[in-house]
């Protein structure tokens, strides 16, 4: 018999996100109950998810919180979260490309759970009355009331589990982690996009213009700063390219998922206001060393992701224009 608990309905529910992290699936869930006034943590203050909850909730080293659980079954609550899910979760979150084998693994979990019966009749017919949202808005619910600390009995570790951990061992044993690349003395056309966000965070720290490594020369410390970017991101890609010759077909996303991850990790930080973007950039990329990665993607990353792969990433993220150091150009963001 499964256990019907968050961490069971998370991982059913990725099946249907595209590009899922633990983070986003957490935020978007609870979005709905978080964002209610009278919901609050055990200080008195509105709830934040950040990536090392969302961790442990996925991971089940952690409940879901006594103040969440006591107030699922309010019908504010119940009704928020149905509209919810009909605006934001069908419409969003779920990839309709996907939603089928999603769908079909949740109702095999509703009917192998522990869920009383009347609740398991109940969540079917929503579903063969077509009422996805309100299908999934309750199961959700349903869920976390659920023990998030017990484990399906099959999941209880046996022998075959320490076989596959031993060969996950050998695997990392034979692709240890990648020397990095050194970076090239000229500036290549894909780090263009960080490297004049670097540009422009060092013009505005001394007033002066600068368009090429060379200009950096009179300011050592910020030469120095320059190089160690260009070092962090160049590990970044040295994984990035080495996961790609080394990986399975179906792990393919492998490194597009850590980005997401190191995004949702880094992204209040970065939107918090500076006095520079100096100041923004420096705290980002110390925040950025310690945002935890999911274990699932951990394994498939071969544990080769240190806290310099972690700040290159976000040079990358920077290049795609989803975080920026200054708070000009708007627009471009």
């Amino acid at each position: 018999m499964r256990i019907f608990n968050y961490s069971n309905y998370a991982k059913v529910l990725e099946i249907g996100v595209s590009n899922p992290n633990m983070t986003k699936i957490a935020t978007s869930l609870f979005e709905p109950i978080i964002n209610t006034p009278y919901v609050l943590n055990q200080k008195g203050n509105p709830y934040h998810i950040d990536p090392k909850q969302a961790k442990a909730w996925y991971e089940q080293s952690k409940d879901i919180p006594g103040n969440i659980k006591s107030v699922v079954g309010n019908q504010d609550i119940i009704e928020a979260t149905i509209e919810y899910f009909s605006e934001n979760i069908l419409d969003g979150l779920i990839n309709q490309l996907q939603e089928s084998e999603m769908y079909s693994n949740m109702i095999k979990l509703i009917k192998e759970s522990d869920l009383q019966q009347d609740i398991q009749a109940e969540l079917l017919q929503l579903y063969e009355d077509g009422e996805t949202a309100e299908f999934l808005a309750k199961a959700f619910l349903h869920s976390i009331v659920g023990d998030n600390l017990k484990l399906d009995p099959d999941m209880v570790i046996a022998p075959v589990d320490e076989d596959i951990r031993v060969f996950k061992e050998l695997v990392k044993k034979n692709h240890r982690k990648p020397i990095a690349i050194t970076p090239p003395e000229e500036i290549e056309d894909h780090e263009i996009g960080y490297v004049c966000e670097l540009y422009k965070v060092y013009g505005e720290k001394t007033g002066e213009q600068y368009a090429r490594p060379e200009d950096l020369k009179s300011q050592p410390k910020l030469a120095k700063n320059f190089n160690n970017q260009r070092k962090s991101y160049y590990s970044a890609e040295t994984i990035r390219r080495e996961l790609r010759d080394t990986i399975t077909l179906d792990e393919s996303d492998s490194f597009d998922i850590l980005k997401d991850e190191m995004y949702d990790g880094v992204i209040e930080t970065c939107d918090r206001d500076f006095d520079t973007g100096y100041d923004r950039m420096s705290s980002v990329l110390e925040h950025a060393t310690t945002v935890p990665i999911s274990h699932n993607l951990e394994d498939r990353l071969l544990d080769w992701v240190g806290p310099g792969e972690k700040k290159g990433v976000c040079h990358m993220l920077v290049n795609d224009k989803k975080i920026k150091w200054m708070e000009d150009d708007e627009g471009e963001q």
